[in-house]
Parts: structure tokens; C-alpha cells; sequence
């Protein structure tokens, strides 16, 4: 299972850390409570963390081949 990693980074189960600031995260999570939000860090095999009701709720990840959702949001 996706770990979140305070303040700002996350894990996924491959192991791939993705790191951002402090105020990307809170932007990401307070825009959540309205409606998904999809951030894409900038790594060569793109890691895409969700957040939905102010939380992280999963990190879509290309070597578990999960079609990316067509309406992501990234801030």
C-alpha cells in the first residue's frame, strides 16, 4: 500500500519516492475537499499521487500499469 511520507513526499509499493514542496502538498490536499485531485511528479516513470477529502488515497504507478484517469487535475 502508498505511503504518505510528512511532510511532503510519498512512497509507492515499488518503492519509487516522490518528494514536493510543503505548499504543493497543502494546495493539493485543501483543493481535494472539492473534488480529486491528480499530481504528477516530475520523474522519468511518472508517479501520479491522488488526493481526494484531504487526503492521499493512492499513487498511480506505470509498473503496476493503471491507466491514467483522462480527467486529472494537476496543480
Amino acid at each position: 500500500m502508498p505511503k504518505e511520507i510528512f511532510p511532503s513526499s510519498s512512497e509507492c509499493d515499488c518503492g519509487h519516492e516522490s518528494d514536493f514542496s510543503e505548499n504543493t502538498i497543502r494546495e493539493a490536499k485543501a483543493k481535494s475537499h472539492r473534488k480529486k485531485i491528480f499530481l504528477g511528479d516530475s520523474a522519468a516513470d511518472e508517479h501520479i499521487i491522488v488526493f481526494h477529502k484531504g487526503e492521499m488515497i493512492d499513487i498511480l504507478c506505470p509498473k503496476r500499469a493503471v491507466s491514467q484517469p483522462k480527467d486529472r487535475h494537476l496543480c
